[in-house]
């Protein structure tokens, strides 16, 4: 089996729904390969033991007799055709897959046409593309998951005590389009830092790339913070694992921590959270929005003409705190209970 989803690491995490119906219809031995983008997206997947194989694909949209990448697959299909090839995209990039990788059966586009509804989050969208083909009772109850063995030689924070982690850095920080949109004021930050610590029995993990570093060093001179700057995916899953919580901006991270097991704080700004935030139906987690009247405004001519992203500005500190202690009063009961996520 071979499921093509070349995209960031939250669109390859969101993707990972589909690897238990698989499992479910053709048995737990089932091969099942992805087409991913280099990077994290391909780490992540191969640190996944329910995956056999991962294919990084660069520039996908080269048609792929000038790819090498894709020539690599299209070479490995030829010595084993794919029972099943699943195509996850909705956009046209990846339209030329059918062309080259041998399989005896091709779901998705351009055979059929898929599209993003309003109000349907894009989890849903790709359960309609592979849905008729496993059979509608597999797909609708699953959720994005990662089976990853706990990696016993990384140390990945040295305190010893329960932690949350604080993730305020994403993709695209330094653009000054919808991306840095997302940003939360460094002084919010500071004040929610403040009143975490005032919980005895928690410490706070900053997490963050090497790059990011230096515009977050405030956070970093806080007392008691512990910093996650410059990890490894690796590292950074196993903090993941083992975290209480994680806060975090809209980014791959708030998908990551989900599909790990982790609770999730997630702050939206003028990205749409039906659409692309928290997707799941037994990890608890919270979608926290200002909620102006002009949120959210991805897409639309209000956002291209923002040049003062208010609706993260007015979200405040003290209601992410609220969130956070919200989060595990119900983490905990749902642990002593057995209980279902507690969603909103």
């Amino acid at each position: 089996m071979l499921v093509i989803r070349i995209g960031r690491l939250g669109d390859t995490v969101l993707a990972t729904p589909i690897i238990e119906p698989l499992r479910q219809v053709f048995g737990p031995e089932v091969k099942i390969d992805f087409a991913v983008s280099p990077g994290a997206s391909k780490v992540i997947l191969t640190l996944d033991q329910r995956v056999n194989q991962v294919f990084p694909i660069s520039h996908r949209r080269v048609p792929w007799r000038i790819n090498p990448d894709k020539r690599a697959l299209r070479r490995h299909s030829r010595s084993m055709p794919y029972d099943l090839v699943i195509n996850l995209e909705c956009g046209g990039q990846c339209d030329d897959f059918v062309e080259f990788v041998h399989s005896r059966e091709f779901c998705g586009r351009p055979l059929n046409q898929t599209r993003h509804i309003p109000g349907r989050h894009c989890v849903d969208t790709e359960k309609t593309i592979y849905a008729g083909v496993l059979g509608l009772e597999a797909a609708p109850a699953a959720d994005p998951s990662l089976d990853i063995l706990p990696q016993p030689d990384i140390q990945p924070v040295e305190t010893a005590r329960n932690y949350v982690i604080v993730n305020p850095g994403f993709s695209g920080l330094q653009k000054k389009d919808y991306r840095s949109h997302r940003n939360w004021p460094i002084e919010h930050w500071v004040e929610l830092i403040e009143l975490l610590s005032r919980r005895s029995d928690l410490d706070i993990v900053v997490n963050g790339t090497e790059q990011e570093r230096h515009r977050f060093e405030t956070l970093l001179d806080m007392p008691g913070v512990y910093s996650l700057f410059g990890s490894s995916l690796q590292t950074l899953v196993g903090a993941l694992q083992k975290a209480t919580s994680v806060i975090s901006v809209d980014t791959g991270t708030v998908h990551l921590a989900m599909a790990l097991g982790t609770p999730v704080i997630a702050l939206f700004g003028p990205s749409i959270p039906g659409l692309t935030g928290p997707y799941s139906s037994a990890v608890p987690y919270r979608v926290l929005s200002s909620g102006i009247d002009c949120q959210p405004c991805y897409q639309t001519s209000i956002y291209k003409q923002c040049v003062f992203n208010r609706c993260m500005h007015t979200l405040k500190p003290e209601l992410v705190y609220q969130a956070v202690e919200s989060i595990h009063a119900a983490n905990l009961f749902r642990l002593n209970h057995n209980g279902g996520a507690d969603c909103e």
